[in-house]
């Protein structure tokens, strides 16, 4: 009973063969038309492989969008971080726009000067002691030393007055240690008159220039600079402009009350002037 199940069976399988040696036979052959039994099959396959590919592609397309689905969730996480970033970076992008003018203003002054100069930018600044002192990220290292003027952009607004290694510490010209000695000349009609600082009136936010000689004729507007005299400063450091003018209290001379050209409120770059040598041994 197995020989003959055997027997069909070696039977069928090489009548497939045949069948397949024909098949081939004629699909190699160099015919301009094909068989209808070629028609046939060709069809059936291509049908059946219609019927295999469908439910495989619409798997595929599944878990095509299930895929597009995570990276369009994630993507809108990234556009929603970034929109939430948005006006921090419009903020960042201000800041840099404000501070680059500030640098470009800081350098065409620095061309300007006779006198040479270290740029350096405010790091800290305590805001119990607003008006007395900050530190600057220059320091010894960086060629600064301690007694140096300190000035923004429209003027001079204090001294160095300890030089670490890396970092600064400056007084405001609205304390007593960077007034203390500190002669300036105010200039009238292109002739210089003298004073000395004496203090700051933090009630109208003016320095107040004292002895200064009797009918000295000065005005509202007269430019008040270092004078060079007296301390380590240059001389012409800008310092403000003469609001008012009134005698002192024994009428032998006057004080002017000056408002700083520097503003003492808004301090972030400023450069640190270098003394003449030349001046210093004088």
């Amino acid at each position: 009973m197995n020989r003959l199940f055997n027997r069909n069976r070696m039977l069928i399988i090489l009548f497939g063969i045949i069948i397949l040696i024909i098949l081939i036979g004629f699909s190699i052959t160099d015919r301009s038309s094909t068989t209808r039994a070629e028609q046939f099959t060709a069809d059936a396959a291509a049908g059946s492989q219609m019927i295999i590919d469908a439910p495989l592609n619409f798997a595929g397309s599944i878990f095509t969008s299930i895929r597009r689905s995570f990276n369009a969730v994630e993507e809108n996480e990234q556009l929603k971080a970034q929109l939430e970033m948005l006006p921090q970076m419009q903020a960042d992008l201000e800041r840099l726009k404000t501070e680059n003018e500030e640098l470009r203003e800081a350098l065409e002054v620095s061309s300007k000067q006779s006198y040479e100069s270290i740029n350096a930018r405010v790091i800290s600044r305590s805001p119990d002691q607003w008006l007395d002192n900050f530190t600057i990220d220059k320091g010894e290292a960086d060629g600064i030393d301690e007694g140096m003027a300190v000035m923004t952009t429209e003027g001079l607004i204090g001294t160095v007055v300890r030089a670490n290694g890396g970092s600064s510490y400056v007084e405001m010209l609205t304390t007593s240690v960077s007034q203390n000695n500190l002669s300036v000349e105010i200039m009238h009609e292109g002739n210089p008159i003298y004073g000395n600082i004496r203090e700051y009136d933090t009630e109208r936010n003016l320095l107040v220039i004292e002895n200064i000689k009797n009918r000295s004729g000065l005005a509202r507007g007269d430019e008040v600079l270092t004078s060079g005299l007296v301390g380590n400063y240059p001389e012409g450091l800008l310092i403000g402009t003469v609001m008012e003018v009134q005698n002192d209290e024994y009428g032998l001379s006057q004080n002017a009350y000056v408002q700083m050209k520097g503003n003492v409120d808004d301090v972030d770059v400023v450069f640190i002037i270098e003394r003449n040598p030349e001046s210093m041994e004088e």
